[in-house]
């Protein structure tokens, strides 16, 4: 009895202690197999299932995982007394023990005495207690008593400690869910939010990971994916192809399922749909779920019911950050698009300013490089020249940031010059392409008047390759200047230096642009169209003037010179009579010399009044200009040499040009007269022929330059008006003379005045066949 007590006593030390559940099971069973005398005690514990009971606990130490065995209910004596909660003894010899019970050979071979008893309260069987002996053993009534006493105490600290777990288990899921709540509350920015919510589901649940993916059902297209731990591929898959399937099948998705991995491994997964109001869906799945003994362990009804409710929390702080994030990204763009449309406005306002193509041309390039413009690294206008069919570089520029304090509105003022790299205006110079097909992007663009963005020039078979090296292309935009349906040129730019990826926003902000940049381009066009038309206009009203004047100037001087005539000549006549016949040492000698020579000079001015008046249709044939000057020159070698002039010459390879050669000796012949006249004391004439082009064609050019000093400022515009002259003799009608021929042959005679060096007189002639083109028409014109 005193035995009984005190092991009774033990048991209440035991169960009251503040051991662990887990110490206090280990404790108990050894001081039941002590006190009773038994070689061996066994603590069985019913799985959560409650199909098998496993073995927990055994009295000779920890239970290693080769001593693991179970009892299916119904089998054995353990499995007889979970069963039905009665208690069993049973001995090795009687029929079919052993071969029920075959198990415990595994940690305890040779046994014969198998004691059984249920550890159940008046609700739950928790277990089975099992105590073995190798010998023959039978327990009184008064040792049963005690032991059930002992099972019953057993139970109830089995039932304090599971709901102790229990209890622990709710506060942490009630901590996770207050987690979730604050990662919900805590922030708007999504990826943010994501992190925290799959961060702390996994902990809750004791997973792995989580994943998170939410896709739009009407685009099928992914909105959101998001993950935390080491997701592996298998992971991703899965929840992706669950995810898909919903939406096809318009059911909200649930999976829970027990997958290998390629190394045979098994892993679980637990995945809950994430309800949104909209047309979205989505999944979080959890995988893995850790155990502390590091073994495959599946997720249970708690762990999805959790997950559940979670998902629930979750939901709505999800959608209302992809809501927030989408009013972001609104107004980024709403942002971006203020900007830019005020960058348009100020280069629209810098357009309006002037009509001339090269400032334009300056405020479009500004406006494409400058840091506060559009920021390309590189831009380049190139203009179509439709006579020649070709795409030709005019201007270009790389990008260097303006003076920070400087204004948009101003820095697009700043001449393209100041910005200017050498080298590419070398490599603009020679840019030059022809308009076809197979050209490259920059004919395409012409001729499919449409913009292009090459993303990756070096792969694309479009880029002219050469092109490409030259001016290191990788990605670039090319976009049509279009006007009244048709393209007068192209906008290139790039970011080469920093490297930054154009987008498809920007282009359309090119394109905005492109169609300011041409408008302005256009009127500009125009504007010297109509300023070139105005010009002619005003030149062939001073001209009709001028004929005018001059026709009444040539009447009155044609009508004066023939009354004159007439008694010059016999005064001329009789002059060199007498001459004959005076001596050369009479005292009238010299007087009738005087006589001669002034009728010679005033027989030399009819000619040249008679010259000017006159309209002299001569005989135009193709010439060569640099001949006809040689020509000129040996009229007046003799003077030029007399007066100590030299002659400088230097003649280029020219076409021919369609003229008089007699006129045209003679507007050469008084230049070479107007230049010995002006070098009275000696100097250089310098004679220079080249080509010239000009809008309307090809022309030959020749240029008379003398070093006598140069003509007064307040002379100059008088200098082709006839009969003006600053000399004491002759007509000053040389210059008037040169200029009408030169007028009548399409050309022009230009002036360059330098005071203190000396002047430059250029003539243009227009080559054989455009002046042939124009008596064409002038003929016309007449009939």
């Amino acid at each position: 009895m005193s035995d009984q007590l005190g092991f009774l006593t033990q048991l209440i030390e035991l169960f009251t202690s503040s051991v662990s559940y887990g110490e206090r099971l280990d404790n108990f069973v050894h001081l039941l197999a002590r006190n009773l005398n038994f070689d061996l005690a066994l603590f069985f514990v019913l799985e959560k299932e409650k199909q098998r009971l496993l073995l927990n606990t055994s009295s000779q130490g920890p239970v290693s995982p080769s001593m693991l065995i179970e009892f299916p209910l119904k089998r054995g004596v353990v499995g007889q007394t979970a069963q039905t909660r009665k208690n069993f003894i049973a001995y090795r010899d009687e029929p079919e023990i052993f071969p029920a019970n075959r198990p415990l050979e595994k940690i305890y071979p040779n046994f014969q005495t198998l004691a059984s008893f249920a550890v159940a309260d008046d609700n739950f069987l928790y277990g089975v207690l099992l105590l073995v002996d190798k010998k023959r053993r039978k327990l009184d009534t008064a040792t049963l008593k005690l032991i059930k006493l002992a099972c019953l105490m057993l139970a109830g600290t089995i039932r304090q400690a599971l709901r102790h777990d229990e209890t622990k288990k709710r506060i942490a899921e009630l901590s996770g869910l207050y987690e979730i709540g604050m990662a919900t509350s805590a922030t708007m920015e999504l990826d943010a939010l994501l992190e925290r919510i799959l961060s702390t589901a996994a902990k809750v649940i004791n997973a792995r990971g989580a994943i998170l993916r939410i896709i739009d059902e009407q685009t099928g297209m992914p909105r959101v994916a998001s993950e935390y731990g080491e997701v592996s591929e298998t992971s991703a898959c899965l929840l992706t192809s669950n995810l898909e399937t919903a939406v096809v099948s318009g059911e909200l998705p649930f999976v829970a399922t027990t997958l290998p991995d390629h190394q045979g491994h098994l892993h679980s997964y637990l995945g809950v749909p994430l309800n949104f109001k909209g047309h979205l869906k989505g999944m979080l799945c959890v995988f893995d779920k850790m155990s502390e003994t590091l073994e495959f362990q599946e997720f249970d009804a708690e762990n999805r019911q959790l997950l559940f409710t979670m998902a629930g929390m979750i939901s709505s702080s999800i959608e209302n950050a992809l809501t927030f994030r989408e009013l972001e990204t609104l107004a980024e763009k709403n942002e971006r698009m203020v900007r830019v449309l005020t960058v348009l406005q100020e280069i629209s306002w810098a357009l309006m300013t002037t009509v001339r193509m090269e400032k334009i041309l300056d405020i479009i390039l500004n406006a494409l490089t400058l840091e506060s413009g559009l920021a390309y690294d590189r831009a380049v206008v190139l203009l179509v020249n439709e006579d020649r069919h070709v795409l030709k570089a005019v201007k270009g520029v790389f990008r260097k940031p303006s003076p920070p304090t400087l204004p948009l509105r101003e820095a697009l003022m700043v001449p393209v010059e100041v910005r200017t790299e050498s080298e590419i205006e070398k490599l603009l110079s020679q840019l030059q392409i022809t308009l076809q097909e197979d050209k490259g992007i920059l004919a395409r663009t012409v001729l499919q008047k449409k913009t292009f963005h090459i993303a990756q020039a070096e792969q694309d078979a479009r880029v002219n390759q050469e092109l490409r090296r030259a001016y290191d292309l990788q990605e670039f935009v090319s976009v049509p200047l279009i006007v009244k349906d048709q393209v007068t040129g192209v906008i290139v730019v790039d970011n080469q230096q920093s490297k930054r990826a154009i987008r498809d926003e920007d282009v359309q902000i090119l394109n905005m642009f492109a169609n300011q940049a041409v408008l302005a381009i256009e009127n500009s066009r125009l504007y010297s169209t109509i300023e070139a038309n105005n010009r002619e206009l005003s030149l062939i009203r001073e001209r009709m003037l001028e004929s005018d004047r001059l026709a009444a100037l040539s009447g009155l001087a044609q009508g004066m010179a023939h009354e004159i005539r007439n008694p010059l000549t016999s005064i001329g006549g009789f002059a060199r009579r007498i001459s004959k016949k005076v001596g050369k040492n009479s005292p009238l000698r010299h007087d009738v010399e005087v006589i001669t020579q002034e009728v010679e000079r005033l027989e030399k001015l009819l000619r040249e009044v008679l010259d000017f008046s006159g309209v002299n249709l001569g005989y135009y044939e193709e010439h060569d200009l640099n001949q006809i000057i040689e020509d000129a020159l040996t009229l007046i070698k003799r003077d030029l040499v007399a007066s100590n002039i030299k002659v400088a010459k230097d003649f280029a390879l020219l076409p021919n040009v369609h003229c008089d050669d007699r006129q045209i000796k003679q507007v050469f012949y008084n230049l070479f007269q107007n230049a010995r006249q002006a070098m009275d004391k000696g100097g250089t004439l310098t004679i220079r022929t080249y080509p010239m082009e000009k809008s309307d064609g090809l022309y030959a050019a020749a240029a008379v330059s003398d070093t006598g000093g140069g003509i007064p400022l307040e002379l100059l515009h008088n200098i082709f008006n006839p009969f003006f002259t600053t000399k004491e003799f002759g007509t000053g009608l040389g210059l008037s003379i040169a200029e009408r021929i030169v007028s009548r042959h399409y050309g022009q005679i230009e002036i360059i005045n330098e005071l203190g060096k000396g002047v430059t007189f250029i003539v243009t002639l227009p080559i054989a066949k455009y002046c042939l083109i124009k008596s064409t028409e002038d003929q016309e014109a007449q009939t």
